[in-house]
């Protein structure tokens, strides 16, 4: 039975990189990598043998694409991330507006069908509360 190696994203020394520089170093290995093996030349290249370096230089390409998708992965996270935080209060307040809109909606409804208008909704209040601005 073949072993398979796992992939780790924690390192063995006491620090920790930014996920930038993480990136940064598994594209300059793999540059390094692949200035080592040099270019693929002729039909020679795709049948001999791979010896057990170019194997072993071939797994750990592999596993450094494998860990770019996941570095590159997270920092794409951690930027939607960052920018549904930042974006919170716009999102809470559209959602207020448009929950008010739904309501006007109904009441409007109501009053046009000879129906008792409903109770103000929590967010009809607060959007006549004259403290209550939408963010800038």
């Amino acid at each position: 039975m073949a072993s398979t190696s796992t992939l780790t994203l924690e390192p063995e020394t006491p620090y920790r990189l930014d996920t930038e520089t993480s990136i940064l170093i598994a594209h300059l290995i793999l540059d390094d990598i692949e200035e080592i093996n040099g270019p693929c030349k002729g039909k020679s290249c795709h049948i001999a043998p791979s010896t057990d370096e170019e194997y072993a230089f071939q797994v750990q390409a592999e596993s450094l694409q494998t860990l770019l998708v996941l570095l590159e992965d997270s920092l794409f996270a951690q930027s939607v991330d960052e920018a549904l935080c930042s974006d919170q209060h716009h999102l809470n307040a559209v959602r207020v507006v448009e929950q008010g809109a739904e309501d006007d909606h109904r009441a409007a409804l109501a009053l046009s069908q000879g129906q008792p208008i409903p109770e103000k909704s929590a967010s009809q209040r607060l959007l006549e509360d004259p403290a209550f601005s939408l963010p800038s």
